[in-house]
Formats: structure tokens, C-alpha cells, sequence
């Protein structure tokens, strides 16, 4: 088989540039300090590269969430403080008020303070976040989710939905709250309430309402009547009666589960409800103690009613003052909740940079080796081609 001489330029310059390639290629690697340019490199590492590159993003996405929950929370808690300052504050004044040296302006005065702290937490729950989404709107966070009405009672237009942000796959931290937390708050007790009657001409008052045994307790509405100052009955919600005795101060009354202490000088005829606790707002919890400093009493029966409201007032106060500090607790227990999960996200990060970096990464002293030997084989290449130049018959004419 004859050789032409076009076949053998040919092949060398086959050879210089198969040479060329390679060294580009090894070049390409030690600049990039990557193994695998291109899928063709290795099928499989590039696959198993792909995978793990899109678990890192997915981590870094996580922890991006993580940030925007943790700015969002931090700002809920700084909320909440300067609500429960402000019902702290409240309840302050509300035990100013109570104190008998104080007369029907100085309560007056007492209640325009009031008035303005319950503007304030209005504020606090309508407080947005960096983002300006309202913090207490449920889902509808791009409304204001609480107004007053024509009558000057709060409304909420939110919803009970939470918003949730993920941390992980599997785990996810609610970032937002619904504002029917405000709007929840148990009356008195939590179990019922005893309320005196607003046309009672006596100066009984209740004392303490406790709950003796809450599976004895059941939702019937009852009222406390005093026949005469001496003698009470108490009925249900059909009028019938149920329980009767003589009165004697600060005597418990035990019905039921409850247990009931009045003090004062009840006239006959006056009565008090005894009902269901249910639930009031943190509003009108606020705007009802106001209200009450700002009427002007002048009678014993008056006073005692002002009494009794206050009384009331500070123990709804006291329940509105622990929903604040359970939401507290509660935001406190995610921020920990995000730093502990924070933990795990880098810790897997890192494991899957290095399982990623076992499989792309460049090992240098093989590639420097590898480009030093292509070098060579380069240079003999093209050193042999030039020979092969050479072999021409011309060259041997003289």
C-alpha cells in the first residue's frame, strides 16, 4: 500500500491538532479548576453534578426564607412588646382609678390616656412589615384588617389563615398571624363571668368567681336574685329556682362547679348574671374601661357598680395581657426554631459542596502532570511534521 505525500501532511496536521485540543482542554481545566467542562467529560458525574447543584440552591433558597422569616418575626415581637407595654400601662391607670381618693374628673383625665393607648395598640395591630404587609391580617395581608366602625368599635376584616415560610422539605415556620388573636380575648376567669345588674340600688359587689370543678360547668345561664337584703335564690335560664340561702359577706355561694363571693350590702331586688365566659376583644376591652372612667357617679350604688366594672376591666386586662405574652413565647419559639433548622441547612450544605467537590473538582498534580505531557507530545508533533516537510525528492536534486 503506497503512502501519498497528502496523506502524510494530513496526518500530522491530524496529529498537531488532536494534540492541540487536548491541551486546550487540560488548559480550560486548570483555569476553571473543574474536571468536568462539558457532559461529554463524564456522563454520569455530570449528571450526579446537576443533582446536587440543585439541592445546594435549593438549601440557599431556604435560607433565604429563613432570613426574610426571621426579619419579619423580630418585628412581630417588637410589635407585641409595645403592646404589651401599652396594656401594662392601662391596667396602670386603671388601678389609679380605682383608688378612692380619685374623684369623677380626675378618672375623666385618667381615661383620656386610655383612650390614646387604644389607639396605640389599634396601631400595633395594624403594623406592617419591611415589605409593608400587615403582620396581623391572616392571608389578606394587603389590607388594613382592623377599623373602627360608625359606632366606634373595632372590626377585623382579616382572615384566619397563617402565613407559613419553608425552612426545609419538611418543616416550614409560620411567619404571620391572624389578628382574631385580638379579637379573642376570654372574659373574666375564662371559665364565666358574674355581672352585676346596672339597676341594682344595693352596694353588693362580687368578690371572687372561681372554678371549683370545670366538669360540673356547663353553658347555662344563671341570675343571682336577693329576695331582701338577707336572702338570695338563684335561677336558670327557665326561671326555675335552683339554689337559695341567708347572705352573709365574703360567704362562698357554690353551685355547680362555681363558686361565688359578694361582699357589700346588696338592697332586694338586685340580681346578678352569671354566664358563659365567652370572648371580647382587646379593643373593646380597652375602649368598655374608658367608657366606665369617663361616666360621671355620684351615688353609693353608682360607685359600686364603677367599682365592679373596673374590677372586671383588670381581670380581662390581666387575660389580654397573657394573650400577649402566649404570642410572645410563641414568635420566641420560632426564631429558635429557624436557628436550630439554620444549623442543619449548613451542616447539609456543606456535605453536598463536598460530595459535589469530590466529583467536578479538578485534581491538580494529575492535570499539571497531564498538561506537561501534552506539551511534550505537542512539540513532537509538530517537530515530526516538520520533518516529514522535509522528505520532498526536490531536496535530494542537486
Amino acid at each position: 500500500m503506497r503512502i501519498s505525500t497528502a496523506q502524510i501532511f494530513d496526518g500530522g496536521i491530524g496529529a498537531i491538532q488532536r494534540n492541540q485540543a487536548s491541551l486546550a482542554a487540560t488548559q480550560q481545566q486548570l483555569a476553571t479548576g473543574k474536571r468536568i467542562l462539558k457532559p461529554s467529560d463524564d456522563p454520569g458525574g455530570a449528571i450526579q453534578s446537576l443533582k446536587l447543584g440543585e439541592r445546594i440552591a435549593a438549601v440557599d433558597q431556604y435560607s433565604r426564607n429563613a432570613d426574610a422569616a426571621v426579619s419579619r418575626l423580630q418585628q412581630q415581637e417588637s410589635v407585641l412588646t409595645q403592646m404589651g407595654e401599652a396594656l401594662q400601662r392601662v391596667r396602670e391607670l386603671t388601678l389609679q382609678a380605682a383608688n378612692g381618693t380619685q374623684n369623677n374628673e380626675s378618672r375623666a383625665a385618667l381615661a383620656l390616656e386610655v383612650r390614646q393607648l387604644a389607639e396605640g395598640l389599634l396601631d400595633g395591630a395594624n403594623a406592617r412589615d419591611a415589605s409593608g404587609e400587615y403582620m396581623f391580617a391572616g392571608y389578606r395581608s394587603g389590607s388594613r384588617p382592623f377599623v373602627r366602625d360608625a359606632g366606634g368599635a373595632v372590626a377585623y376584616l382579616g382572615d384566619g389563615g397563617q402565613r407559613r415560610v419553608a425552612l426545609s422539605p419538611d418543616r416550614s415556620v409560620a411567619v404571620g398571624e391572624s389578628g382574631q388573636a385580638w379579637m379573642s380575648i376570654p372574659r373574666g376567669n375564662g371559665v364565666f363571668t358574674v355581672t352585676p345588674d346596672t339597676g341594682n340600688s344595693g352596694t353588693g359587689r362580687v368578690a371572687a368567681g372561681e372554678v371549683l370543678n370545670p366538669t360540673l360547668i356547663d353553658n347555662t345561664a344563671l341570675n343571682l336574685e336577693f329576695t331582701s337584703a338577707e336572702a338570695w335564690q338563684l335561677r336558670d335560664g327557665s326561671g326555675v329556682v335552683v339554689a337559695s340561702g341567708a347572705y352573709q359577706p365574703d360567704q362562698a355561694i357554690d353551685y355547680a362547679g362555681r363558686r361565688i363571693v359578694l361582699a357589700g350590702a346588696p338592697a332586694a331586688g338586685d340580681s346578678f348574671a352569671i354566664e358563659p365566659a365567652g370572648v371580647t376583644s382587646v379593643f373593646a376591652i380597652v375602649d368598655a374601661l374608658a367608657a366606665e372612667l369617663e361616666t360621671p357617679r355620684s351615688s353609693a350604688a353608682g360607685n359600686t357598680l364603677r367599682d365592679q366594672s373596673i374590677a372586671a376591666g383588670l381581670q380581662n386586662i390581666d387575660q389580654a395581657l397573657g394573650r400577649v405574652l402566649a404570642l410572645r413565647t410563641d414568635v420566641g419559639a420560632r426564631l429558635n426554631t429557624i436557628d436550630s433548622q439554620g444549623v442543619v441547612n449548613e451542616d447539609q450544605k456543606l456535605q453536598l459542596q463536598t460530595a459535589l467537590s469530590q466529583i467536578q473538582d479538578l485534581d491538580y498534580a494529575e492535570a499539571i502532570s497531564r498538561f506537561n505531557l501534552q506539551q511534550v507530545a505537542l512539540q513532537a508533533a509538530q517537530q515530526t511534521y516538520v520533518q516529514l516537510g522535509r522528505l520532498s525528492l526536490f531536496d535530494f536534486i542537486r
